[in-house]
């Protein structure tokens, strides 16, 4: 019998940007020298919450920008903002790496075949540079990665986790989903996923405390066991 017969839930969905990798800073200060070039504005920390973290490029760059755009006009204006948060994680490699504890958790998965999958705001771009520096193909490939192509509405709205979902042929019940962001979490709570975990560094994730339905808030991923399917 397979081992992962015994666990209530079938499989994991991993969010990326805040859980898989924490670069926090990295974003927020791409965000906040891209925009300050553009129109000399700041972003508030209220606005870090609710209007970056977890949703695409597209929608933040409405909200800041004050205009909608074009697919193809919002992709090169992400790409901008991008290179310079590529060019920031590379910069401070001492917090360029996976969370702790996820590539042990991660062999550990493939090891028991428990479906896995990433459901991301990130663009193509962004995907590519993680793939290649994480080595990220030792366990996913892109048929089990849902990232930001444009072609459907981001969180919180609940279509990327139904496509996650769709790409392991689960259905949501049946999956767990790890989070660090308010828009990422209501997307998985729309989308009717069996359980959902928070993840935030230690010392950071009062955003975390009062929100409905999380199972478990955990610090890193030494932290998450097997026993969550259950």
């Amino acid at each position: 019998m397979c081992v992962k017969e015994f666990f209530k839930l079938k499989g994991i969905i991993f969010d990326f940007n805040g859980t898989m990798y924490f670069d926090a800073k990295e974003n927020e200060s791409a965000w906040r020298r891209f925009i300050f070039e553009k129109i000399g504005r700041q972003i508030s920390d209220e606005e870090f919450k609710t209007r970056i973290h977890g949703r695409p490029n597209s929608s933040a760059l409405t909200y800041f920008l004050e205009k909608e755009f074009s697919i193809e006009e919002a992709a090169a204006l992400s790409e901008q903002k991008e290179i310079i948060y590529r060019a920031m994680c590379q910069q401070n490699s001492d917090r360029f790496h996976l969370v702790e504890g996820l590539p042990k958790l991660l062999n550990d998965l493939t090891a028991r075949n428990i479906p896995i999958a990433i459901a991301t705001a990130a663009g193509k771009s962004n995907l590519d540079f993680y793939m290649k520096h994480f080595k990220l193909d030792r366990w996913f490939d892109y048929s089990r990665i849902i990232y930001d192509d444009g072609t459907f509405p981001g969180k919180p709205n609940p279509a990327i986790y139904l496509k996650a979902a769709a790409a392991l042929s689960l259905d949501p019940k049946d999956c767990l989903v790890v989070e660090d962001s308010l828009s990422g979490i209501e997307s998985a709570q729309r989308a009717k996923i069996g359980k959902i975990i928070g993840i935030s560094p230690q010392n950071d994730n009062s955003h975390l405390q009062t929100i409905p339905r999380l199972q478990k808030i955990i610090n890193d991923f030494t932290e998450f066991d097997l026993s969550l399917l259950r």
